[in-house]
């Protein structure tokens, strides 16, 4: 009998404890405290702006060097062939030179796309001497003359990127450029005098100037740095403000004293 009453008051009992019991203490805070988020970028529409300017030599520029070619040549390239790695118009004008974003990588995507970079032979030199593209993109190679030439690519310390023959006028192919950013040399093995500089990019914010020197780029409105390269000049850098619908003007200028020998450029 007494094993019966005590079944109705041990239920409750139970029910009791368990509402009692303790419960587990809140997590202890973290010592370091979360990551702040990133702010998003604006998802607005993006107002642009453009920078454009010029690119100069001051001082006499040397005379560029010259190499014999081959009678078998001649009647195409010309006896001698001019080295191109530094051309310098009027009033020192310099073509070719390579100018870009610092901050391209983090900017919305331009408004037209840029034309796919080519790189062509014409005459027994590499046209143009010196180009600016997207690393990982396409080169597109043309041969323009009626002679057997020859790319090879090399980026770093002589890493070898591509090396092809092209016997027949009128050839084009495409090869890809190296997925990291940096500076290709282009080298013909059969006529050793040809040479071209390729500058790539992880962005598509760059340019090149034209013969007289000029250059133009449509960029995003806010703060940039410009950065100006040459094969055969220290790079170097001015930082601008853009807004909307405004144009800001940016001349770069280097002395001949700071000239290095071709090829030496970083």
């Amino acid at each position: 009998m007494s094993s019966l009453r005590l079944r109705p008051l041990l239920a409750p009992a139970l029910l009791l404890a368990a509402a009692c019991r303790e419960a587990p203490p809140p997590p202890t805070p973290s010592a370091t405290p979360p990551p702040t988020a990133v702010a998003p970028r604006p998802t607005g529409p993006v107002k642009w702006g453009e920078i454009e300017g010029r690119v100069l030599l001051t001082g006499t520029p040397p005379q560029p060097s010259s190499a014999p070619t081959s009678a078998t040549v001649a009647s195409v390239c010309g006896d001698q062939a001019e080295d191109r790695s530094l051309v310098v118009g009027g009033e020192g004008a310099l073509a070719h030179a390579v100018v870009s974003l610092q901050d391209g990588a983090g900017l919305p995507a331009p408004e037209t796309p840029a034309a796919p970079p080519v790189l062509d032979q014409k005459q027994c030199h590499y046209e143009p001497p010196a180009l600016a593209a997207m690393a990982g993109g396409e080169l597109l190679l043309r041969n323009s003359d009626p002679l057997v030439h020859n790319v090879r690519a090399q980026a770093g310390t002589n890493r070898s990127v591509f090396n092809v023959a092209m016997p027949l006028e009128g050839m084009t192919l495409r090869r890809p450029l190296p997925a990291e950013p940096g500076t290709v040399q282009v080298r013909c093995d059969v006529h050793p005098w040809m040479r071209a500089v390729v500058r790539t990019f992880n962005h598509p914010y760059f340019t090149t100037t034209a013969p007289d020197g000029r250059f133009r780029m449509r960029v995003p409105e806010g703060a940039h740095t410009l950065v100006f390269w040459h094969d055969r000049l220290p790079e170097t850098s001015r930082t601008v403000t853009v807004r909307a619908g405004e144009t800001v003007q940016v001349d770069q200028t280097w002395g001949v004293e700071a000239l290095r020998q071709v090829g030496s450029g970083r």
